[in-house]
């Protein structure tokens, strides 16, 4: 790599630093143990946002799927073989292996696919730098052992290869065989030099196996393969695609095949990850088919007011529950503006007034000291609804769905043309909702009612296990917390790589979007239920859903 930098740039000099990442310096314990993606990787990011080094080379395979703020994969400049080699002491292939034959491999993907092909294998840990598993390979101790091609062939070491394994059958890793070239962010001097060794066609084929590894969500030692090759089929340029997910406890395999366009390739792998997770349902264990929640580590982030309905349901169901507090609910300095807009509410000098959280109710109910009002009142889900109630106020209109748009036709419906309508939002509110009333002919004033003020510290015990790869799922109720989690999260955002991130409701779903976030399940009602039951979705088997009582 530091030759082809300097081809690509000959003015300038290229210093080589070696940095041992966690997992290259723990070479005994498991994987499964260590936790967490990005053991081979996060030390090098560290080192590119500290300004130590100006770039970072990976083995895509070991690089999550998501990275923190500030630094980005400037190029893919070559890829090796992407296949599984099998080296053993017999010289035959895996399936001409002895009886109950001894195979040593540190990997869950490689795991579960050998004993989908030998059921009678046994499987020991290997660990330890390529030399060391290959002579362990070629010891009394194991019949075979299996490596990545690419490493032995990057070492010349092609003669101890016994068989190549096929793709259809032994899915690689996502990236496997491929370098990844990491920098800080554009502009960056660096980032353009890099970017000069840049291929189009491996960028787009692990963009696509990095998108299915983003739709699943796996972990580390979540048996994920992924293998994609832009090809020409019957003259047009395709993507072809070879998927393969497995259950935590190698239980449940399932295997896809499909040809993608170029444009839709990385749309169509997150699709096909979450199409097999509603079948092999990896992480769900199969002990509690009443509770598919059952030893889920879910990290809930929002306010205190979103957060403990979740945390007492998620508890209740045999999750273990995690605040993390993203952004705390405080009110707004100057608060003359919603004395005047309920004051002309009471008056009924306005027709609507509206409400998207339940966080507007207090301060509407403050400024209203025992008053009612003389408007109709809509708002945006059943907390709200409930928040009003308990200020003793009646809701007109309760949007039957989750969303702005979703209100925004309700009101249209119910008649907005010509009508003066105040929203009582965050500081951080979006303009769709006033936007679209605008549209449909509303007079609409937006008046801040509270503030959403981010959170500045991660609890330290929460922290261990987000860099550890211990959390599943991570919930969010508003964009705004979307904002402060990947603040919070820094450097340790990829560690998040193997988690589920859900939403609780299509606005929200679209900030995860625009944070560079993946979207595992958004809840179908914006409360601790819906999420509820976006979790047990994704978690657990159909089958386990429904005899939870909840519909799916």
């Amino acid at each position: 790599m530091q030759a082809l930098l300097q081809k690509a740039s000959p003015e300038d000099a290229f210093e080589l630093e070696i940095i041992r990442p966690e997992g290259d310096i723990d070479k005994h314990s498991s994987l499964t143990k260590i936790g967490g993606r990005g053991v081979f990787t996060s030390a090098l990011q560290v080192q590119l946002l500290d300004g130590r080094v100006d770039l970072a080379v990976h083995s895509t395979k070991d690089l999550p799927s998501l990275a923190p703020d500030g630094v980005t994969i400037a190029a893919f400049p070559e890829r090796e073989d992407a296949r599984d080699a099998l080296v053993s002491r017999h010289g035959v292939s895996l399936n001409e292996l002895p009886r109950n034959p001894v195979i040593g491999t540190s990997s869950r993907r490689r795991a579960v696919q050998v004993l989908a092909i030998r059921p009678d294998a046994e499987i020991c840990e290997l660990r330890g730098n390529i030399d060391t598993r290959l002579r362990k390979g070629l010891s009394d101790t194991y019949d075979a052992v299996i490596l990545a091609a690419a490493g032995l062939r990057r070492m010349g070491w092609d003669d101890p290869i016994t068989a190549l394994m096929p793709v259809d059958e032994f899915v690689p890793a996502p990236g496997q065989g491929a370098l990844a070239v990491e920098t800080r962010v554009a502009p960056d001097p660096v980032h353009e030099i890099a970017a000069r060794l840049d291929n189009a066609d491996i960028r787009l084929a692990v963009g696509t196996e990095r998108a299915f590894l983003r739709g699943v969500g796996g972990g580390c030692t979540t048996p994920i393969g992924a293998h994609a090759l832009v090809e020409g089929a019957r003259g047009i340029p395709v993507v072809r695609f070879w998927g393969m997910l497995a259950s935590n406890d190698g239980q449940r395999l399932e295997r896809v095949y499909e040809e993608f366009s170029l444009d839709g390739a990385e749309t169509g792998a997150f699709a096909a990850a979450n199409r097999l997770i509603r079948t092999v349902a990896p992480k769900w264990t199969g002990t509690d088919r009443l509770n598919p929640l059952a030893g889920v580590t879910v990290l809930v982030t929002g306010s205190e007011a979103q957060a403990q309905p979740l945390m007492a349901a998620l508890t209740a169901r045999g999750a273990h529950a995690l605040r993390m507090p993203t952004i705390s609910i405080q009110p707004v300095a100057d608060t003359s503006s919603v004395q005047d807009a309920v004051d002309r509410a009471v008056g009924g000098q306005i027709d609507w007034l509206v409400l998207t959280s339940a966080h507007a109710v207090e301060p509407l109910a403050a400024c209203l000291h025992r008053r009612d009002v003389a408007v109709r009142i809509a708002v945006v889900g059943t907390r709200t609804h409930e928040a009003l109630d308990r200020a003793g106020l009646k809701a007109h209109l309760v949007a039957a769905g989750p969303g702005a748009e979703q209100l925004i036709r309700e009101m249209v419906h119910a008649g907005v043309d010509g009508a003066k309508v105040v929203c009582l939002v965050s500081d951080k509110a979006r303009p769709v909702l006033a936007d679209g009333l605008r549209a449909a002919g509303a007079d609409v004033e937006a008046i801040e009612a509270y503030r959403n003020v981010p959170v500045s510290e991660v609890d330290a015990g929460v922290r261990r296990l987000i860099h550890h790869g211990k959390i599943d799922a991570v919930t969010f109720a508003s964009p705004s917390a979307i904002e402060s989690f990947r603040h919070l999260a820094g450097a340790d955002l990829p560690a998040l790589s193997g988690a589920a991130f859900f939403s609780i409701g299509p606005t929200t779903s679209a900030a995860l979007r625009v944070a560079g976030l993946p979207m595992h399940g958004e809840a179908p009602t914006q409360d601790a239920g819906g999420f509820i039951h976006a979790l047990q979705h994704y978690f657990g088997h159909d089958a386990a859903v429904s005899a939870s009582g909840v519909s799916v």
